[in-house]
């Protein structure tokens, strides 16, 4: 728990200047909120032992300037680096800790055949699952107010579904994804399969994914994540 630090929820005021400007001696910083993408994040810092702070935003308000300068996209997660830079896109931030923190093998070796399968498989999820989680959550913004969304909501989680059984057709286990053991891709299935399709029916349907969410709850050194998140 001890590697958690301030949690800063998106009120900002006095303490903008401390967030936002470098003074060269920061440490992480996650830019987030609750059961969402940051827990990627949080995960593979936690699993790195890297101590971190956390700025939540909260998703249902107006992104506030000073976040939109650092991620113009307004979306989370972004990670602010010890040397002040941010990165936004979960994938490529689990990528860029696994190259900075190789101790905690968020990834196979370079040359590994697992470390391609692994990116490949990061891509996917983010790619072709992440935008359906996002028209499920927030249809109006893609077709506008005054339109019965039930349809289209009930729609992108058939298709979530759908991508998730190609996951799970391709899954080495029930305890990890890769041969070679645990990967930050496992971090990502573990939370992201966690939404909108349905637990009961990713158990029955996909139950090496079930596993793997079983499995990283019980890693150790992510206890306090996983508490912060309210995932169960």
């Amino acid at each position: 728990l001890a590697l958690i630090g301030a949690v800063v929820h998106a009120g900002w005021g006095r303490l903008r200047a401390a967030l936002f400007i470098s003074d060269g001696a920061m440490g992480y910083t996650v830019f987030g909120e609750p059961n969402s993408g940051s827990f990627m994040v949080e995960a593979a810092l936690a699993e790195a032992g890297q101590p971190y702070d956390v700025v939540d935003l909260d998703l249902k308000l107006a992104r506030p300037a000073e976040y939109l300068a650092l991620n113009p996209s307004g979306k989370i997660p972004a990670l602010r680096f010890p040397d002040g830079t941010v990165m936004a896109q979960s994938a490529a931030i689990l990528m860029a800790l696994a190259e900075r923190h190789p101790h905690a093998r968020l990834l196979p070796e370079p040359d590994a055949t697992d470390r391609r399968a692994a990116l490949h498989w990061l891509i996917f999820i983010v790619a072709e699952i992440y935008p359906l989680i996002e028209l499920e959550d927030y249809p109006t913004r893609f077709v506008g107010d005054g339109v019965d969304v039930a349809p289209l909501k009930a729609h992108a989680v058939t298709r979530m579904r759908e991508r998730w059984l190609m996951v799970a057709a391709v899954a080495h286990g029930a305890r990890h994804f890769l041969p070679s053991g645990f990967s930050a891709l496992d971090l990502m299935i573990g939370m992201v399969s966690h939404w909108l399709i349905g637990r009961d029916w990713r158990k029955a349907h996909c139950p090496k994914l079930d596993g793997i969410h079983a499995t990283v709850i019980q890693r150790p050194a992510l206890a306090p994540v996983w508490a912060r998140h309210a995932v169960g």
